[in-house]
């Protein structure tokens, strides 16, 4: 099945049934045949056959092993209350084996880590981890369960040296080796995810393209690839790129891995945004953000959220109303969280929010300076792009500075276009760059005017023109400016 070849897995099961002749025997035949019609064959009946059968087994071990295997499909179809609930009886239960007690604290850490319990889930992961060596030969491919657990908490908390650091670890050893492609495509999904925040677009557009390679004859992950590499591609302005990864997203991804499709909808609200509907993007997202919320998925309701602070929505409502008739704004909603989720990165994202509704430039750079800390480059980005707007809006002295500092956060980036950065990009006419670039490069007036021929009263002109819808005052302020309108590198033109 880990081969991408289920139907001959279900075959070799098939053509064995009759010499399953002990229970213990039988429990591992339907634990396999169910994996593999689950997830191989993307049968989601499978799940209440396991169920069925496990009524069938005397021994109580054997039937916690079963549920084990129920509870993560439930997960996986997003029945979270009723994977935690039959995980923990699981994990409660004294017959249970090594391997069905690790499976389905895998399956709660999982779960924590969707719904905001991060502390929680890292301590899950860590006792499956140490248990590894009780397990591993009974059960290997809890392995990459263990990992999808993990792999959420991180990206959900934006970690991306813990991601860094599961590419490097044992498992990418395990991943490489034979016919693994599950895993060696999850490896890629993780690797464009945090090439994405660092703001390198195009290296996040190569590892989903080399995930979504891996993982073209299998199902599990294959959604999620291909709705990454919709993200990365959004990032890079190819919206046709963007549209066409997400309608094979929708294609590819099944019901099974519905616990997957907050990233998928997150996804189509950032091709909505990289096609100009902006409208359209904030209005899908504020819907998913409530479903979210209904849901009690809290760690991915603090990312929908604050991908509307992005789209410049952190005062608008969202969520239905409360008792009084009322609604929360996006900033409120997000500061509201900070108190049910864990970590760190909620409270910052709540400041970034709460600033840019009180258009608050000196808060969004201190957020943006903590953003950059933790290398989550774009939201850096945006969150300077914003605070520059409403600074060289009001013509403020300001605007200096935050240009500078825009031009050297998008010195880490490779080329990219986000709806701040769009925002702010300034209506310069070809001949206005043209001027401004040589007068960046320290050309005098005169000498633009001879080698334009132009007079130096109209280049003059020329400049102030650049300097008002740049918001700066002077040459000295030029490169910095230049630098940070995305795709102009502040050197001369012409």
């Amino acid at each position: 099945m880990f081969g991408d070849r289920p139907a001959e897995a279900v075959d070799v099961l098939d053509g064995v049934a009759d010499d399953v002749v002990s229970e213990e025997r039988r429990c591992r035949w339907l634990t396999v045949h169910g994996m593999v019609g689950y997830w191989g064959l993307s049968r989601q009946s499978t799940v209440d056959t396991l169920t069925a059968a496990g009524h069938t087994l005397a021994d109580p071990g054997h039937r916690a092993r079963l549920r084990a295997f129920e509870a993560i499909m439930r997960l996986h179809g997003l029945d979270v209350d009723t994977a935690v609930r039959i995980s923990r009886t699981v994990l409660d239960h004294p017959a249970a084996d090594v391997a069905a007690r690790e499976l389905a604290r895998s399956t709660v850490a999982h779960a924590d880590a969707a719904r905001g319990r991060f502390l929680a889930s890292a301590t899950a992961i860590d006792r499956v981890q140490a248990e590894a060596a009780n397990w591993r030969a009974d059960m290997p491919y809890l392995h990459l369960a263990m990992e999808l657990a993990r792999g959420t908490r991180l990206t959900l908390t934006g970690d991306l040296a813990g991601i860094d650091a599961i590419v490097a670890d044992e498992f990418a050893d395990q991943a490489d080796a034979g016919d693994f492609r599950l895993g060696t495509g999850y490896l890629s999904i993780l690797q464009a995810y945090a090439a994405r925040l660092r703001g390198r677009g195009d290296d996040a557009l190569r590892a989903s393209l080399d995930a979504c390679v891996v993982l073209a004859t299998s199902r599990v992950f294959a959604g999620l690839a291909h709705a990454e590499r919709a993200q990365a591609a959004a990032l890079l302005g190819d919206v046709a790129t963007a549209r066409e990864a997400m309608a094979e997203a929708d294609r590819v991804q099944t019901p099974g891995m519905a616990v997957l499709q907050p990233w998928l909808e997150q996804a189509r609200g950032a091709v909505l945004a990289a096609g100009g509907d902006l409208t359209g993007a904030a209005g899908h997202l504020g819907e998913l953000a409530g479903r979210l919320h209904a849901d009690g998925l809290a760690g991915h309701e603090v990312l929908v959220l604050h991908d509307l602070v992005r789209l410049g929505q952190a005062g608008a409502p969202v969520g239905p109303a409360g008792p009084d008739g009322g609604r929360r704004t996006v900033a409120q909603r997000l500061a509201d969280l900070t108190g049910e989720v864990d970590g760190d990165l909620t409270p910052l994202l709540a400041r970034h929010a709460r600033a840019a509704a009180e258009n608050d430039g000196s808060a969004l750079l201190a957020a943006a300076d903590d953003f950059a800390k933790l290398h989550l480059t774009l939201w850096a980005v945006d969150a300077t792009a914003t605070a520059l707007r409403g600074w060289r809006r009001d013509r403020s002295t300001s605007a200096a500075t935050a240009h500078e500092r825009l031009a050297a956060l998008l010195a880490r980036c490779d080329r990219i276009r986000t709806p701040a950065l769009d925002a702010l990009r300034p209506s310069l006419s070809a001949r206005e760059l043209e001027v401004a670039g040589l007068a960046a490069a320290g050309v005098t007036s005169r000498v633009i005017a001879g080698r334009l021929f132009l007079s130096p009263r109209t280049v003059e002109n020329h400049l102030q023109r650049v300097y008002g819808k740049l918001g700066i005052t002077s040459r000295a302020q030029l490169g910095a400016a230049l630098r940070s309108v995305p795709g102009h590198d502040g050197g001369a033109t012409g």
